[in-house]
């Protein structure tokens, strides 16, 4: 639900606002009413609002000095200014305090309704402006998570040098969506006789072999990394679908990813 607050030192222009407002095409709901400056100001501060309608020439504020502390105070509102005057000069300065749109009184229905809908617009383009930045920063935060593979044994000696290297390749990209086929062409072999090959030295397929490692590494961000979401972990350690990831760790270990967390 949208926000929305009017400011308007008549009382009668307040309830004819409320009564034009687009309410059946937009998800908008009027959360205050100020009649000044000051308590506009202080109605803002406390709901945080998206649109605000204000007019220009109030009491105690005006409309310009509360548009200029609003800029500053919630630069994401979205700011219709509402006047009686014709005024170039009072237009100019708004739009520099990041004023959306200009109506003058008598305030038409469309009118009104075009100005709200671009306020939406805005708004929705700041909310998606802001998910991609969270997103970057997660992804970012993410990648800088290092994988411990301390414990990787070096395979063994009896193994032939080929699965020797496919098993090197295998732990450095784990993380990746990384096939029986992404291996077998790495160490230049035929997919079905590396598979055959694989199963035969290690003692189990390579796909029994990758989720191993994945639930190995996933063991230890569930204990060491408790802000982590699961399905950041399921991500980090190289499956695709948090609830996969789930379903196949509940059968190894008889828990879930968050029964296991807990007990540490």
């Amino acid at each position: 639900m949208i926000k929305l607050v009017i400011i308007d030192d008549e009382k009668w222009i307040r309830k004819l606002i409320i009564k034009i407002l687009p309410f059946n095409k937009f998800p908008i709901k009027v959360v205050g009413e100020a009649e000044d400056g000051v308590e506009g100001l202080e109605l803002v501060t406390n709901l945080n609002p998206d649109i605000i309608l204000t007019d220009i020439r109030m009491p105690l504020l005006s409309g310009l000095e509360l548009i200029k502390e609003i800029s500053s105070k919630s630069p994401d509102s979205q700011i219709i200014v509402i006047s009686g005057y014709d005024n170039f000069d009072y237009a100019h300065k708004a739009i520099k305090y990041g004023v959306i749109d200009f109506l003058l009184k008598p305030i038409e229905e469309l009118e009104l309704e075009g100005a709200i809908s671009k306020a939406i617009k805005n708004l929705r383009k700041k909310d998606k402006l802001n998910e991609t930045k969270l997103l970057e920063k997660k992804v970012k935060r993410l990648s800088n998570i290092a994988i411990d593979i301390e414990h990787f044994e070096y395979p063994d000696t009896s193994y032939s040098d080929k699965i020797k290297k496919s098993i090197v390749y295998i732990y450095e990209n784990f993380r990746e969506p990384i096939s029986l086929n992404h291996v077998s062409d790495a160490v230049l072999m035929n997919s079905s006789y590396f598979s055959e090959l694989f199963k035969k030295e290690v003692g189990m397929g390579f796909n029994q072999f990758l989720i191993n490692i994945r639930f190995n590494e996933a063991k230890k961000l569930l204990k060491d990394n408790t802000d982590l979401t699961i399905g950041d972990i399921s991500s980090i350690v190289g499956f695709q679908d948090s609830n996969y990831f789930s379903r196949l760790f509940k059968k190894k270990f008889n828990c879930t990813p968050i029964e296991f967390r807990n007990n540490y």
